[in-house]
């Protein structure tokens, strides 16, 4: 019965962190392709609008993957580099897609929260 128990143990630990690094995989530009993707579908980007945040995205993208491998992961770098990609996304993006986006994110925010409670 002991190793019944240990054996689901293991199986279900090894399913929740496979679940939850299931993108890892992913290069740079998968992740700015799909978060590009993701942004259009949300705030209906132009063909041009799209291009620039590809290449906002594509950046931090690579910013992020380089401190992520880092021996010792610096959030506050991390946090900055999300500031200074949401000032540039600002330039790109309407008034109205600006509104649309804050809200997504205060969502996102609130939820993440909603987790860790």
């Amino acid at each position: 019965m002991k190793k019944v128990l240990i054996a689901l143990l293991l199986t279900f630990v090894g399913f929740t962190s496979f679940a939850q690094r299931r993108d890892d995989n992913r290069t740079p530009e998968q992740r700015a392709e799909a978060q590009t993707k993701s942004l259009t579908e949300s705030l209906k980007l132009t063909e041009d609008q799209q291009k620039q945040v590809y290449a906002l995205n594509l950046d931090r993208m690579k910013q992020m993957a380089e401190m992520r491998n880092s021996q010792a992961p610096d959030r506050e770098k991390m946090r900055a580099s999300m500031e200074a990609y949401n000032t540039e996304l600002s330039k790109v993006l309407t008034p109205e897609q600006q509104e649309t986006y804050k809200k997504e994110m205060e969502e996102r925010r609130s939820r993440g929260r909603q987790r860790g409670n």
